[in-house]
């Protein structure tokens, strides 16, 4: 998912489009549209009329909801 231009300079994205938000998450667009609009979802940036996904609040979202926390 990191694209050649951000290994060069060495950062990653950390705002994610719908369409990279369901290949990250392996979800449907509709799905992932209706996750979004939940006015509780903590994980949203909107942009204008744009909508993008914060990973790390993601990452932390999913941790958290996970069915059983493993540790590493």
């Amino acid at each position: 998912m990191i694209t050649r231009k951000e290994k060069e300079m060495g950062c990653e994205k950390s705002l994610l489009s719908v369409d990279e938000f369901c290949q990250y998450v392996g979800i449907g667009k509709t799905k992932a549209r209706e996750m979004l609009a939940n006015p509780c979802c903590k994980y949203v940036v909107r942009i204008g009329r744009r909508v993008f996904v914060h990973k790390e609040l993601l990452g932390e979202e999913l941790k958290k909801s996970a069915k059983y926390q493993l540790t590493l």
